[in-house]
């Protein structure tokens, strides 16, 4: 079990305002600072400092972190292993992409033995992370984007992110530049989703963003961008699965603007979660685990 004063660190890392920690923790604001300091002379390291007003993580903080990310991981890991049970229980994240078009062949593989439970949350990248962060997940399998210093990582696959539209749109099957997407309605998928990120931050490093398109929508749902883009005139992109789920859209392609994303395997204890990755990616039997 973590010391109390961790928790308190751990609260402050989130909310990033002492008086504010301290209500969420019960607590007095000179409690929460007493707490704070205590750890930063245990560790003789600084862990929070001001800018002005302010208030700024460290770089110690940032890897003070981490490491109880993994300790809580760990403690989650021990608690199961307590808890008596003949059955198998893995808590995964997918982001939409993933979880919509990419794992299902993989979860009912997963799923054909019998003492196979699974706990899937399908959300936005920045959402998995957070539940990553508080032990609420073994592992999350994320497309895009994601600050690769604050977990741990490997990668599950490569995929091309590629344009989509109706097949009677006029870009299907062709190759189209920049200057003739921006005329286009494009209906992309909310702020801290993977592909939201990939394709904001690759229009952005050809000097552009969304706003020069015609007019930018913002839709949570993968299904409902695909139906509104199979009956409308609109344009998205996404990863080539999805295209591969629905006869009625078709793909193009933008001159100098070949975009290839990874989806990854990510998560806070590594010898933890490798040991459920190989569970997950079995052929339904279960692997022995190693201490």
């Amino acid at each position: 079990m973590l010391d109390y004063r961790v928790y308190t660190f751990l609260t402050l890392y989130d909310e990033m305002n002492y008086r504010r920690t301290a209500e969420k923790l019960n607590m007095t604001q000179p409690g929460v600072t007493q707490h704070i300091h205590y750890l930063e002379n245990y560790y003789g390291v600084k862990l929070f400092e001001y800018d002005g007003r302010a208030l700024l993580r460290t770089r110690n903080a940032e890897q003070l972190k981490r490491y109880l990310d993994s300790i809580k991981a760990e403690e989650a890991d021990i608690r199961e292993r307590f808890i008596p049970s003949d059955s198998i229980h893995l808590s995964v994240g997918a982001t939409k992409t993933i979880g919509e078009f990419v794992i299902l062949p993989q979860i009912c593989t997963y799923l054909r033995s019998p003492r196979h439970n699974l706990e899937l949350t399908i959300d936005n990248t920045g959402n998995l992370l957070h539940m990553l962060e508080h032990s609420q997940l073994d592992f999350a399998i994320v497309e895009g984007v994601f600050d690769k210093s604050r977990y741990g990582y490997h990668l599950y696959k490569k995929e091309a992110f590629v344009g989509v539209c109706a097949k009677s749109h006029p870009f299907a099957g062709k190759s189209v530049t920049l200057e003739q997407i921006f005329r286009e309605d494009i209906i992309v998928r909310e702020k801290l989703s993977g592909t939201r990120t990939l394709l904001t931050q690759a229009i952005t490093d050809r000097g552009f963003s969304l706003e020069h398109f015609r007019r930018c929508i913002s839709v949570s749902s993968f299904s409902v961008i695909c139906d509104f883009i199979a009956n409308s005139r609109a344009i998205t992109f996404a990863y080539q699965p999805v295209v591969g789920c629905r006869q009625d859209l078709a793909t193009f392609t933008v001159e100098d603007f070949k975009i290839s994303g990874e989806f990854n395997f990510v998560y806070c204890n590594e010898r933890i979660a490798r040991q459920k990755i190989a569970l997950f990616l079995s052929n339904g039997n279960t692997p022995p685990q190693t201490e």
